[in-house]
C-alpha cells in the first residue's frame, strides 16, 4: 500500500468517525434542542380535555341559546413541525344539547353525513342521530335536540387572550365595571 492510499484511508476513517459522533450527539440532544431553537414542546398534548363550560359556546353560537349542556374539545388542526411553518390552527368540536323548542325552530337544512367525531367526544353523541346541516358549521339531530359544531381558529379558545373577543356577529360578553 502506498503512502497516498494510507493517507486517504486515514482521512476517510476520521470523517466516518466524525459523522458517527455527530449522529450520536444529535440523538442524545434531540429532546431539548428543539426548545432551544424555539420549537413548540413536542411532549405537550395536541388536544385539550373535554370541557363542559357553556359560556364560550354561548358567545360563539348565540343562535343556539338556551343551551342546556355542552361537551367540547380543541385539538391542533395539523401535525406540528419544527421549525414551525406559520401559525397553528386549532379545531374546536363538540356537542350542545339545546331545548326542543330551539331544535324545532332551527332552519330545515339538508341531510348531512355523520361527522368525524373525535374519540374523546363520542360518548356524548346521541344514539343513531339523523344529522341535518343547518349552516354555520352546525349539524342538528332534531330527535335528541343535539347540535354538533366545528370551528377552526388560529388561537385555542381554551386559553385567555384575543380568542375571547367575540366576532362581529356575536354579542359582546358582559363587561365588569372598572375597579375603584
Amino acid at each position: 500500500m502506498t503512502r497516498s492510499v494510507k493517507v486517504a484511508l486515514a482521512i476517510t476513517a476520521a470523517v466516518v468517525a466524525c459523522v458517527i459522533s455527530f449522529c450520536g450527539v444529535a440523538l442524545a440532544l434531540r429532546d431539548w434542542v428543539p426548545g432551544l431553537a424555539g420549537c413548540p414542546d413536542l411532549t405537550r398534548s395536541p388536544k385539550t380535555a373535554v370541557f363542559t363550560e357553556k359560556a364560550r359556546i354561548e358567545i360563539l353560537y348565540p343562535q343556539l341559546l338556551p343551551i342546556l349542556s355542552v361537551h367540547w374539545q380543541e385539538h391542533e388542526a395539523r401535525a406540528r413541525s419544527c421549525p414551525q411553518i406559520g401559525e397553528m390552527d386549532y379545531e374546536m368540536n363538540g356537542f350542545a344539547l339545546v331545548t326542543a323548542e330551539r331544535a324545532a325552530a332551527a332552519p330545515e337544512g339538508h341531510a348531512a353525513p355523520a361527522p368525524d367525531v373525535p374519540a374523546d367526544l363520542r360518548q356524548f353523541a346521541p344514539p343513531a342521530p339523523q344529522w341535518v346541516d343547518v349552516g354555520g358549521g352546525l349539524l342538528l339531530d332534531r330527535a335528541s335536540a343535539t347540535v354538533y359544531f366545528t370551528r377552526i381558529s388560529s388561537q385555542p379558545s381554551s386559553s385567555p387572550g384575543p380568542s375571547w373577543r367575540p366576532s362581529s356577529s356575536s354579542p359582546a360578553p358582559p363587561s365588569s365595571p372598572p375597579p375603584s
